[in-house]
């Protein structure tokens, strides 16, 4: 644990020297089988590491259900690179305004309600950029225990995160 405060301590400050210029918060919809095994509601603040938003580093915290009984699901930081943008695409007939269909691959680390930690991997292949918002729709991803054994997977059903 200390290990992964120590390597996300380095990249905030190596992501500050280098000039981020964006800030950003979101708000998912996410359930997971396996780790977790709830549904829960997660906000997240972020910060973008380019001009573009190509990659950002991520830190979220989730409340969720188990049964009728409202618990806390746990934390994350994750880092997200988008893969390639495309502004003429098939996906264009969703939005009002253009958007970008860019594609992105996360990786990070999850917390669960007990501290107990995990890897988390995943592709968000319905991910749209606008000028202040990103848009993603069932984002999936899987994820592994400290030492890499499988502990299961999640889903993000929708995902609206806005940069200031």
């Amino acid at each position: 644990m200390r290990k992964v405060l120590a390597v996300s301590l380095i990249l905030i400050s190596l992501c500050s020297s280098l000039g981020a210029v964006a800030f950003g918060y979101g708000l998912s919809m996410e359930g997971y089988s396996g780790f977790n095994q709830s549904a829960s509601t997660r906000l997240s603040f972020m910060m973008d590491l380019t001009d573009s938003r190509h990659l950002t580093l991520e830190a979220g915290a989730g409340v969720g259900f188990r049964g009728w009984r409202m618990v806390f699901t746990g934390l994350n930081i994750d880092m997200s690179l988008r893969t390639f943008g495309l502004s003429d695409h098939i996906f264009s007939f969703m939005f009002a305004n253009p958007v970008i269909w860019s594609p992105r691959l996360s990786a990070g680390v999850i917390w669960d309600g007990d501290m107990e930690f995990g890897w988390r991997f995943g592709f968000s292949a319905l991910n749209f950029v606008d000028v202040h918002f990103d848009y993603e729709f069932l984002r999936p991803f899987v994820i592994f225990t400290g030492t890499f054994d499988y502990a299961g997977w999640g889903i993000d059903l929708i995902r609206v995160s806005y940069f200031f």
